[in-house]
């Protein structure tokens, strides 16, 4: 027997700062509520919890903390409990420091109240369901960021005016969508779980709070199925935006003069999701559930001796730059900051926990950072189950995880800073991690049944 709740909390403040940018923005009011989202599910003698959290990200402390009361009031383990961040850019302020705007622990405080109480509304509000999985394609609104160029160097962001010079993109990214749909006995939509790799940074107009394109799906969604739930989970895209730079244009489909991309993109995402509704079969029989979380350790980064010859005459300067009329740069003022603090004070490793989750015919794999799009490509390639989703930001921020190239090409992903601290090697701890859990959980109670023989 199949049963599942579902609930969402609203924590959208009346004003407030947004991070998710180097420059602050303060939000009035909002474009698209922001809220704690919960999924429980529940089959036989096991349950697990997802949670879609609209901000940019969240500590791991937050999520061992919520992880862990939400354990102790339904009685499960802690870790099947699975806390994704969507990365909205235009949330509230979070537990964790970014560019200019610092860690706001009251909000963060209402923001984990809010997503437990969405869990154990939902808890309380199981009830016997049915269950199926889809997955579709759009390459209309996700495109890789970082460009190999004619002069050999790897451009973040390169310019639209001039793409003779682009000669390839740095990674394939993830065009797929994967869907959960929940329905009710009658087979009405309860809840779409959403995957899809893009970064929700799409709203130009950051005057308001908004969940982004996911909050625009999820109103889309709703005029098509009525007061539905909508987990929204982000895939790897630490390397993807909705910039299309082979076209020479950000005027694209979903960038029409007067219309909020986020609007457009979250329009469009819908539409996907509604063509692959109806070949999506749900049931209601028993499906396996599983979960585990692993910890493994990575080198930190530190300032090179470059970094802080370069720190200090940057210090040196700055008053007599700003007296000559040049515009304060606060994101070089902050990484001239990190590069002359006393290190001894920094950890010399990063702890990277990996959660796998298997939730009957999919399994979800959670990684703890801004992950570049094909980490999450090799992963599903290797994986022992046909149908994997990738989710980043899941237990907390380790920041950008990014390839040594990447981090030597001097792209904002990959220049070292307080969002951007693991080692080299990290993303091959990521792939190698994923793929061991994955394979240890393939062989726990995992068979196929054809006719009369179970393998």
């Amino acid at each position: 027997m199949l049963k599942a709740g579902f609930m969402e909390v609203d924590y959208t403040p009346e004003e407030g700062w947004m991070p998710g940018q180097i420059e602050r923005h303060y939000a009035k009011g909002a474009r698209t509520p922001i809220m704690a989202h919960a999924a429980v599910i529940e089959s036989g003698a096991n349950m697990a919890v997802l949670i879609s959290l609209d901000i940019l990200f969240v500590s791991q402390n937050f999520t061992d903390g919520l992880r862990r009361r939400i354990s102790e009031r339904i009685g499960i383990p802690a870790e099947n409990v699975f806390v994704a961040a969507t990365h909205t850019h235009t949330g509230c302020g979070t537990d964790v420091d970014c560019w200019g705007t610092p860690a706001d622990a009251e909000m963060a405080s209402r923001v984990q109240e809010a997503a437990f109480d969405a869990a154990v509304i939902a808890w309380e509000n199981r009830v016997v369901c049915r269950m199926g999985v889809g997955t579709g394609f759009d390459a209309r609104f996700n495109f890789c960021r970082d460009w190999f160029t004619t002069d050999g160097t790897i451009k973040f962001n390169p310019s639209m005016k001039n793409p003779e010079k682009l000669v390839r993109p740095y990674a394939a990214v993830d065009h797929t969508v994967n869907v959960i749909r929940f329905d009710d006995m009658a087979g009405n939509p309860l809840c779409f779980v959403v995957n899809y790799a893009n970064h929700l940074d799409t709203n130009n107009r950051r005057d308001a709070f908004s969940a982004d394109y996911a909050g625009f799906m999820r109103l889309a969604l709703r005029r098509e199925y009525g007061d539905v739930a909508v987990l929204f989970l982000n895939g790897c895209c630490g390397n993807v935006n909705h910039y299309d730079f082979a076209t020479g244009s950000h005027l694209t489909g979903h960038c029409r003069e007067g219309v909020l991309p986020s609007e457009e993109i979250g329009n469009g995402l819908a539409e996907t999701v509604e063509g692959i509704t109806p070949a999506i079969l749900t049931e209601t029989k028993t499906v396996h559930i599983q979960s585990r979380i692993r910890s493994y350790m990575t080198s930190r980064r530190l300032a090179t001796e470059k970094n802080k010859a370069w720190a200090r005459e940057w210090q040196a300067t700055r008053e007599a730059r700003l007296a000559a009329g040049e515009k304060q740069d606060l994101r070089k003022d902050i990484l001239a900051e990190l590069y002359l603090c006393d290190e001894s004070k920094l950890a010399k490793t990063v702890d990277l926990d990996i959660q796998v989750m298997q939730l009957g015919p999919i399994v979800l794999v959670g990684l703890p950072g801004e992950v570049y799009s094909d980490v999450g490509l090799k992963i599903k390639a290797l994986s022992p189950f046909p149908n994997t989703v990738v989710v980043e930001l899941v237990g907390g921020h380790k920041g950008y995880i990014t390839p040594e190239i990447i981090q030597r090409s001097g792209c904002y992903e990959g220049t070292y800073s307080n969002i951007a601290f693991a080692g080299p090697e990290a993303p091959d701890v990521l792939v190698e991690g994923a793929v061991q859990m994955l394979k240890a959980l393939y062989e726990v109670d995992n068979h196929t049944v054809i006719g009369d023989f179970a393998f």
